[in-house]
């Protein structure tokens, strides 16, 4: 009898031991929600503005909930490095996908101390200077055939498109700028449209970092119709 209870004592300790260890060793996360103030859609990247992506695309005005691991770096806190995107061009006249570009404020970078167990409200708010990445241009086919946009030799593909014909009727979007960050302008120059084997002159043109610029063919001119910042 009394080795039948010393070994239920044994286990009963083996059990609380365990249990004691398994709570020793748990680590709480904590709750974090993420909620839009901003005018745009944003990404939500861990620490720096190229790490890893927390949120994809959280939409203006929405929130996101997640639980992520205690800050554990002496009270600094975690980073959390915010990228917006702003609408290039959509609807049922392009000849592409919705045509979206992205950008930074340098300083949008919210740091907040995260304790397991504990839970968060982090508000994203509208930034105050976004650098955006490129610049486009969008040309309205109203000729009745299809064109390509050329660079020399080489045929642009539309953005956000594997396609590169423009179809009559559409409008073609290219990123022609791909100064990352930069407000640094691109000179356009040397480019053509080229319907089957004639081409023709597309204007000379000094690109500035966050901007659209419209064009129209109509068969044997291409003419500028305007220009947008996209920032708001």
């Amino acid at each position: 009898m009394f080795a039948v209870k010393k070994i239920a004592l044994l286990f009963a300790l083996l059990v609380i031991s365990c249990g004691k260890h398994e709570l020793e060793d748990t680590n709480p996360q904590a709750e974090v929600t993420f909620f839009n103030e901003s005018s745009y859609d944003v990404s939500v990247h861990l620490s720096a503005f190229s790490g890893p992506v927390l949120i994809e695309k959280l939409t203006i005005g929405d929130y996101f909930s997640t639980m992520l691991s205690p800050s554990n770096n002496y009270g600094n806190g975690s980073v959390f490095s915010i990228v917006y995107w702003v609408l290039v061009a959509n609807g049922t006249e392009l000849a592409c996908n919705d045509v979206w570009t992205s950008g930074i404020d340098p300083n949008m970078q919210i740091i907040q101390n995260l304790v397991g167990g504990e839970s968060y409200v982090i508000q994203i708010p509208k930034p105050k200077n976004l650098e955006l990445n490129g610049s486009f241009i969008k040309i309205l086919n109203s000729s009745n055939q299809p064109f390509e946009f050329n660079y020399l030799a080489m045929t642009k593909r539309q953005a956000d498109n594997i396609e590169i014909a423009v179809p009559s009727g559409k409008v073609g979007v290219y990123k022609v700028n791909d100064n990352y960050y930069s407000n640094k302008p691109t000179e356009i120059i040397g480019h053509t449209i080229k319907v089957v084997f004639e081409t023709y002159p597309f204007p000379d043109l000094i690109a500035q970092n966050g901007y659209v610029y419209s064009y129209e063919f109509d068969g044997k001119t291409v003419t500028k119709k305007g220009e947008q910042k996209l920032t708001f």
